[in-house]
């Protein structure tokens, strides 16, 4: 079988590329960066798993131990999700003890959060795995490329932050029109 590279005339570099596995791999940033979301995922739900945490529920136990008292809006936006979710991830680590949600004094309508003991020891447990897990992803790059990489991950989501919102490229209901 010929590669997309042996297919594609020589001035132009190859959209899709065969993976050592021999699975076409495009060469484009969104399928790459969705790819590797999906890797991502999976190698920190593996981490995660005796915590019987996910990932943004771990991420969430985090935000809240740095920043205590933050609002629920707050944490929302730093994690790029729907303050519904937000509030539904809050029920389930408030009903193990992870988390305590009290009204804001100055603003009632607003839910402050704070990590319990109990949160603060399950998400510390946890960091080894994950620092772990996320060293294993760029285990394939040097010292010098992993930086490289991850200063160029900031640049790029901090270059397109105006584009990170929940629900974001997803269709809305009844856009999709059926004959």
């Amino acid at each position: 079988m010929r590669s997309a590279a042996e297919l594609l005339p020589e001035n132009k570099p190859p959209r899709t590329i065969m993976a050592s596995d021999g699975v076409p791999i495009r060469r484009a940033v969104a399928p790459l960066v969705r790819r590797l979301q999906q890797i991502c995922l999976s190698v920190i739900a593996e981490a995660l798993a005796d915590a019987e945490l996910v990932q943004l529920e771990y991420a969430l136990l985090i935000f809240v131990d740095d920043v205590p008292g933050i609002s629920q809006q707050t944490l929302s936006e730093a994690l790029g999700i729907d303050r519904n979710n937000v509030s539904l991830i809050v029920d389930r680590l408030e009903a193990r003890d992870l988390l305590k949600r009290s009204v804001n004094g100055a603003d009632r309508r607003a839910r402050e959060l704070t990590i319990t003991a109990q949160g603060k020891k399950l998400w510390r447990r946890c960091q080894p795995k994950i620092l772990a897990a996320n060293k294993g992803l760029v285990a394939c790059l040097d010292a010098r490329e992993r930086e490289l990489f991850l200063d160029m991950l900031v640049r790029v989501v901090n270059a397109n932050k105006v584009h990170a919102r929940p629900g974001g490229g997803r269709r809305k209901r009844g856009s999709i029109k059926t004959s």
